[in-house]
């Protein structure tokens, strides 16, 4: 005779574990950190009318993004000037840095926005503000040859002769792009031709390195030492001839002839 099985008792759904609830949640919370605010969104976009509207909205003028950027840095970065203006004018903070310590006004220079640079220095912008590295905008530089807008941080007190934590000094940064004209008003501001970057270079070993025969002229005619050596030994001549830079050599060589060497200097 066969047996028949009597029916399995039915199994009530099971509640969730407290564990589980508790994962759910930090994943949730790990997505949610990990997305920008809407407004970093649109300005990354260059969405003006995007911006405008969340403004409007209540949207923090002051968001950053996922790498701890400044909505207004992200805007000067990203080329979308116009929207920085539009933060501006909803008050955003002129002196907020990003993780590696940029500033908005590093970011106007380097970016050849003389009119925000104008602005933001009007809204109380800091020229001494550094960043990770100690750089200050006047040691960043504009990519262009632009004496106004150095003019300009001079005039709001920036330090001519300020270094970062290398020793770099804007005199530095300019003979190395080749800014003649920068170079030229730093020198009649007062930077000195002959300070040194920790690893012994100045300013008119990186003009002859690059080739930079005019600013290599400027420096020599202000009196930097052409006998000048790095922690290596090297010279402006040095590099000129590492690198083929027959004019600058020329030129450095006529001066070599004018200016005793020093015991210790070598070529």
């Amino acid at each position: 005779m066969i047996g028949v099985q009597s029916p399995r008792p039915s199994r009530r759904p099971a509640s969730p574990r407290p564990w589980r609830l508790l994962f759910l949640l930090v994943c949730c919370a790990a997505v949610a950190a990990c997305s920008n605010p809407p407004l970093v969104d649109a300005v990354n976009r260059g969405d003006r009318a995007g911006v405008e509207a969340l403004l409007a909205q209540g949207a923090d003028v002051n968001a950053r993004n996922r790498a701890q950027e400044p909505v207004l840095d992200v805007a000067i970065r990203k080329g979308h000037p116009d929207i920085a203006w539009l933060l501006l004018e909803h008050d955003a903070d002129v002196n907020a840095k990003g993780e590696l310590g940029v500033t908005p006004l590093m970011l106007a220079v380097s970016g050849d926005y003389p009119d925000l640079v104008n602005a933001l220095l009007g809204r109380g912008a800091r020229v001494d503000m550094r960043d990770a590295i100690g750089n200050t905008a006047l040691i960043i530089m504009p990519l262009s040859d632009r004496p106004d807008l150095v003019r300009l941080l001079l005039d709001h007190g920036a330090q001519v002769n300020d270094r970062n934590q290398n020793g770099l000094t804007a005199l530095m940064t300019a003979a190395y792009i080749g800014h003649e004209a920068s170079a030229r008003l730093l020198i009649e501001r007062g930077a000195d031709v002959d300070v040194r970057t920790r690893d012994g270079q100045t300013a008119l070993m990186r003009a002859a390195r690059q080739g930079h025969l005019s600013i290599v002229e400027l420096l020599l005619a202000r009196g930097a030492d052409v006998n000048a050596q790095n922690n290596d030994g090297e010279t402006a001549m040095t590099w000129a001839r590492k690198k083929d830079r027959t004019e600058v050599m020329r030129v450095l060589e006529e001066a070599l002839r004018a200016t005793p060497a020093r015991p210790d200097a070598g070529a």
